[in-house]
């Protein structure tokens, strides 16, 4: 079979593009005899971590799909039809696109198949995509995607449930298929100090308690009620030299952000030299992080999978997480969970587990099991084979 990719999240460094390069690698990796050519602009082309069992369709654009969708601007007509016109004159059987995030419109009749991540930005509009003008264009996409993908896949059975309620869509149309971490998360026999890891966090040399979120700075990351609760345990002194790390892209990243009030809020509360925003951290520093973080904490308003929980999980990191999303279900006795409206139970919640270090390394224990019932090879493999059953459907 031959099947067509849309390689348009590759660059994206938070939740699509890490999606995108984990699942890709895996289904490179998958054993069959299909064809695969993956629809990458100019930029992508260069990158050398792309598969090389993917035969490129360079396609030339004016920007990478992963940076024009942006939340300061939009994709232009003319890149988008330069992408539809490349997959028209190849002859593919079945046409896969990571994420609804770089969908563009299929001109001639073929098979497709679309991941929906979640419908956060249907529930929170205004947070996600921050101009009405976006708005529109994002639901005139889903709609056409919808349209033109007889399979729609997403991330959890919590993601699906939103899709199908949400788009009003037939069950057997939305299939599951999990993300997993990275196998470079895993436990450390000797993690490195993060005051060397992080210099412009000023941390110290005594390697102090930390809590830890990984993630974006949008708004319906839901950071705010993270910092008000932290600063409850902070006026309270009950842990002396506490830090909180927010681990996020706030120079370059294209989704809209809170940062600016963040950074205003910690300033405002006092907690300049508690809490620390460390921009964008590669993967061979996190996993360091993970391993010497009291907690990891996801307060988000809604999350379709919450990568980052399983990440920490795979480290033997407990796991806080919000109700609004499949993470808590998943990891079960992992992870602890609160409502992410409700900051006296977010903060009450953090000051029992902090003094319980006998509930935390179960936590971790029980995070390490859980975290082995995800991988990106059985990822790929059932999307191998929805691929299969729509493209010869």
């Amino acid at each position: 079979m031959r099947i067509g990719i849309d390689g348009g999240c590759w660059l994206n460094r938070r939740g699509y593009g890490r999606y995108t390069r984990g699942l890709l690698s895996a289904l490179a990796r998958h054993d069959s005899n299909d064809e695969y050519f993956i629809f990458v602009d100019r930029e992508t082309a260069r990158t050398p971590d792309l598969p090389m069992r993917f035969q490129k369709v360079i396609v030339s654009t004016s920007q990478p799909p992963a940076t024009a969708a942006s939340a300061a601007g939009h994709r232009s007509i003319r890149d988008l039809c330069r992408m539809s016109w490349a997959v028209a004159r190849s002859p593919l059987d079945v046409f896969f696109f990571p994420s609804v995030y770089t969908f563009f419109p299929l001109f001639r009749p073929l098979r497709a198949i679309v991941v929906i991540h979640d419908v956060i930005a249907e529930h929170y509009p205004d947070m996600v995509l921050g101009r009405r003008s976006l708005a529109l264009l994002w639901r005139l996409k889903l709609a056409l995607a919808i349209w033109q993908a007889p399979v729609v896949l997403t991330v959890s059975d919590y993601a699906r449930r939103g899709i199908i309620d949400h788009f009003g869509l037939a069950p057997e149309r939305v299939r599951t298929v999990h993300e997993a971490p990275d196998p470079i998360f895993r436990p450390l026999e000797a993690p490195r100090n993060p005051a060397d890891l992080l210099p412009g966090c000023k941390l110290p040399r005594d390697q102090g308690r930390y809590l830890l979120y990984v993630g974006g700075l949008s708004p319906h990351k839901n950071l705010h009620l993270l910092l008000e609760a932290f600063q409850r345990l902070h006026i309270r002194g009950e842990f002396h030299g506490l830090r909180l790390l927010l681990v996020g892209d706030y120079q370059a990243d294209v989704f809209h952000s809170a940062y600016q009030s963040l950074q205003q809020e910690v300033h405002q509360k006092g907690l300049g030299d508690r809490v620390c925003f460390t921009g964008y951290v590669p993967d061979e520093v996190l996993v360091d992080l993970y391993n010497l973080a009291d907690l990891l904490i996801l307060p988000s308003l809604e999350e379709g999978f919450g990568l980052p929980a399983f990440e920490a999980a795979a480290c033997g990191t407990p796991v806080v997480t919000s109700n609004a999303g499949p993470a808590a279900t998943l990891l079960g006795p992992a992870a602890w969970a609160f409502p992410p409206n409700d900051v006296q139970v977010l903060a009450d919640g953090l000051r029992d587990l902090l003094g319980d270090p006998a509930r935390r390394h179960a936590m971790g224990e029980a995070g390490r099991e859980r975290a082995r019932s995800f991988s990106w090879e059985q990822a790929a493999a059932q999307t191998h084979t929805t691929l299969l059953e729509v493209g010869s459907s």
